[in-house]
């Protein structure tokens, strides 16, 4: 595994968008996840990867695709009713009993979620820990979440090339484990960031996001990952305010922009030679001076997101 960073100009775009409160008639989203959801509040400090939770995904969507499938037959049928002259008042009632069932589903499963935790790993700059929310046999170290957990250089990460599940395509893939795999070999989560990767490259690129996260001695990285939750670092705090850094840069940004930046920042990551670097490419530095904001970061915001996540809510059971 190499040391040094080869690639220091891209973005993880919008992802600060996940941590506002959610709205709609889910009364209980925020209990997804449970206590643990306190991890996912704290950008600043946390940073998750998941792993194998298939049977956590299959329960959390399996009222989603049943609800939807329901509702999606019965409109067409009824349409079907109104234009062919075929009763069609027993299908409108159903359709009314599945928005009351889909409107109980997006309150009940979220509380259900709370006891099933997936497969994740997550780093703690804070505490320069990295934690597993599985057991793992002959660790004796736990987190705050009663979660086992390592110091941060007992961990290592790693690259295996395999078949993927969805496609039967080979990919790379990154795994993150524990370096005495003889003693912790349950220590091991394995994520995807491509399901059709032919390079190592997207795996250089989170692992080179993961340990600049965990640099303490730098202030968090120049993205949209992190904004809003930068003054909460006193390390990212301290270096925004010496050099005057906006408060809200990337928030003020529409996604569009946002995706429009990181395509160009990816553009040179792309010219590299996986075999053989060239010079590592500079880190974001101060963007504002190269890139104003659009201003239309909220444009979704209001009446009209609302109603659409109501909708949404009623029609397919989907609770955010």
């Amino acid at each position: 595994m190499r040391l040094d960073f080869k690639y220091n100009y891209y973005l993880n775009i919008n992802t600060f968008e996940r941590y506002e409160a959610r709205a709609g008639v889910s009364f209980t989203a925020d209990m997804i996840g449970g206590k643990y959801s306190k991890r996912f509040n704290k950008p600043h400090r946390f940073k998750s990867y998941g792993g194998d939770s298939s049977v956590v995904r299959i329960f959390l969507l399996s009222p989603f695709l049943f609800s939807t499938s329901c509702m999606l037959i019965n409109i067409l049928v009824l349409i079907e009713c109104l234009f062919t002259g075929k009763p069609w008042l027993e299908y409108l009632q159903v359709i009314a009993w599945l928005l009351l069932i889909n409107f109980a589903l997006v309150n009940i499963m979220p509380y259900l979620s709370s006891f099933m935790i997936g497969k994740y790993v997550y780093f703690d700059r804070e505490k320069q820990k990295v934690s597993f929310t599985f057991d793992i046999p002959n660790c004796t170290e736990r987190d705050e979440f009663g979660h086992c957990c390592f110091d941060y250089s007992e961990v290592k990460l790693d690259i295996k090339h395999v078949f993927t599940d969805q496609t039967g395509a080979m990919t790379y893939v990154p795994i993150i484990c524990h370096k005495d795999s003889y003693k912790y070999p349950k220590a091991k989560v394995t994520t995807i960031v491509n399901e059709n990767a032919r390079s190592t490259m997207e795996c250089d690129i989170l692992y080179e996001d993961i340990r600049r996260f965990m640099d303490k001695s730098k202030p968090l990285p120049e993205s949209p990952e992190y904004e809003g939750f930068r003054h909460l670092d006193p390390v990212t705090a301290e270096h925004d305010k010496a050099i005057g850094r906006p408060a809200s840069y990337w928030s003020e940004m529409s996604l569009t922009q946002q995706i429009e930046i990181g395509n160009k920042l990816f553009e040179p990551i792309l010219e590299l030679n996986e075999l053989h670097p060239t010079e590592p490419l500079p880190e974001l530095s101060e963007p504002w001076n190269y890139w104003k904001p659009d201003g239309k970061k909220r444009e979704k915001a209001g009446i009209k997101r609302e109603f659409m996540l109501i909708a949404m809510q009623l029609l397919t059971s989907k609770p955010m």
